[in-house]
């Protein structure tokens, strides 16, 4: 073999063979998961093989020439179709119209049958025979040779009119330009097909100039990514929405240091200039840093969060912000990209915290109301039963002769009072006590951590001694508040809320009676 031959195999066969195998790579590792990208990858994957098939056809005797081309025209050529049909049919939006039992699977029926029918040893090449042709092995001109090209331009019409009929149903702008690429890549491959396929051209050109479509392909998809842009990266293909995003978004590797951040993420963080920018040393606070731990911990368990809640100290202005951050962590090895967006939710808290408060407090005195203190007691009274020695105490409160306050000094006087026992009563009580204004001028208390009855005689004698000493004043006016006290005991008097209601009430009432008999001198 001289070295001229060698130098026109290279340029013939390997280096585009190479050529597609990179381009094939490239095209894989832009965006792996997009199944346009992984059905053009496999294109040109199986015409690089095509191309060293042929160039070993060259090299090899020529008796191995009807072996080899039934691999290569009838296994991968069959193969080649397959993905082609179903690269067409997915772009087209055809696949939405094709039951899941069929598709994508009638595209590959025709390979499977002629890798099976060729294991039984049927060669429907066979019948074409070769000459050696200058330096070339070339096929001899038959019927079967003619039938082949035929065959192979019908099925590029085929693909044609596929094209065509999706590119009236489609209007993503995007998917059009597409469809219109592989127009046109079909329309050059037919000619090649029609030009290159029936005359006899000598040795004035290799063998099968068909399979050269492969290079054709090659050269349309170097020419999208160059100026069409029609299978970008995932940078290039989210740029402009990341960059015209009203959300705030985010983009940060591995090691933690702030990839990009788009405007709005910049305003919401505070940031000048993102670069060199880590997200740890950004925190400053260890309470932020330990709560950037914990989501990132989250998000590499799950691989994506979705309206994840974080609260992070605001170092500027000495408060707290709260997040809803959705995010997703791309793994690619042992690199790690984290993409997120950040919504600032602070005030959307607080007015949760409000309603919340409001929906659990009397307005009036702060104090809880009648709704909380009766779901928190049974909670505390289920509590409380599993412990057979502990004492608690339910305290009934009535204030004697309000209304005759509210109707001799007015009801703003009355609310001023209302407001002044319950300071009182707070400051009666522990930590973990629960204390409530029922509604009117009565209040509920239920206390905990009692040794003996003496104790809580203490305490109620206590209370009493209290509301002496705390008479409500306001300018020149002075009221002595006295209070109607009933209490029940837990699990004396009952073991339930009602119970324990019930006998605090009566008790309440006999005291009310006691007090009106002593100032009457009964």
């Amino acid at each position: 073999m001289s070295i001229s031959q060698i130098c026109i195999y290279i340029a013939v066969y390997i280096l585009p063979a190479f050529f597609m195998f990179g381009l094939a790579c490239v095209v894989i590792s832009q965006h792996a998961k997009r199944l346009e990208n992984r059905l053009i990858a496999t294109i040109l994957f199986i015409y690089s093989f095509v191309f060293m098939g042929e160039l070993f056809r060259q090299i090899l005797p020529i008796s191995y020439s009807s072996a080899i081309v039934e691999i290569m025209l009838g296994s991968l050529g069959a193969l080649i179709v397959g993905v082609a049909f179903h690269l067409y049919v997915y772009v087209a939006d055809l696949h939405k119209y094709m039951k899941k039992i069929v598709y994508p699977f009638v595209f590959y029926f025709p390979f499977i049958c002629i890798v099976i029918v060729q294991l039984f040893g049927f060669n429907f090449l066979s019948s074409i025979t070769y000459s050696l042709v200058g330096i070339w092995h070339k096929p001899v001109v038959n019927g079967t040779y003619y039938f082949t090209v035929l065959i192979a331009i019908l099925l590029n019409v085929l693909l044609l009119f596929i094209l065509a009929i999706g590119n009236r149903k489609v209007f993503d702008r995007k998917r059009k330009k597409l469809l219109r690429f592989l127009m046109l890549y079909s329309t050059v491959t037919l000619v090649t097909k029609i030009v290159f396929g029936y005359p006899n051209f000598g040795d004035s050109f290799p063998p099968y100039p068909i399979i050269f479509e492969g290079l054709i392909f090659s050269v349309f998809i170097s020419f999208s990514y160059l100026h069409n842009e029609l299978l970008p990266n995932i940078t290039k293909r989210y740029q402009t929405l990341f960059d015209i995003s009203p959300i705030s978004m985010m983009i940060v590797n591995g090691n933690l240091d702030i990839v990009e951040v788009n405007n709005p993420g910049m305003v919401l963080l505070g940031i000048e200039d993102s670069s060199d920018l880590n997200l740890m040393t950004f925190a400053q606070t260890k309470y932020n840093k330990n709560q950037l731990h914990k989501f990132l911990y989250d998000i590499e368990r799950e691989g994506i969060v979705q309206d994840y809640s974080i609260t992070l100290e605001n170092i500027f202005n000495d408060g707290i912000l709260h997040f809803s951050v959705s995010a997703k962590m791309v793994a690619t090895g042992e690199e790690k990209t984290y993409y997120a967006m950040l919504r600032d939710v602070s005030s959307e808290v607080e007015k949760e915290k409000i309603i919340l408060h409001m929906a659990y407090h009397d307005v009036l005195t702060d104090l809880h109301n009648r709704a909380y203190f009766v779901t928190q007691l049974r909670k505390r009274l289920v509590e409380t039963s599993k412990n057979p020695t502990s004492q608690a105490v339910l305290v009934l409160i009535d204030l004697n002769d309000f209304k005759s306050i509210n109707d001799s000094f007015g009801h703003h006087i009355g609310d001023q009072v209302l407001q002044h026992t319950a300071s009182i009563l707070k400051q009666s009580v522990n930590a973990n006590d629960l204390v409530a204004r029922l509604g009117g001028d009565e209040f509920v208390l239920f206390l905990q951590d009692f040794n003996s009855e003496e104790e809580i005689n203490e305490w109620l004698e206590h209370l009493r001694f209290t509301f002496e000493k705390s008479s409500f004043s306001y300018n020149d006016l002075e009221i002595n508040i006295e209070p109607s006290i009933g209490i029940s005991n837990y699990p004396k008097h009952g073991t339930t809320f009602e119970d324990l209601f019930n006998q605090a009430d009566m008790n309440m009432y006999v005291d009310k009676e006691n007090l009106k008999s002593v100032k009457l001198g009964v």
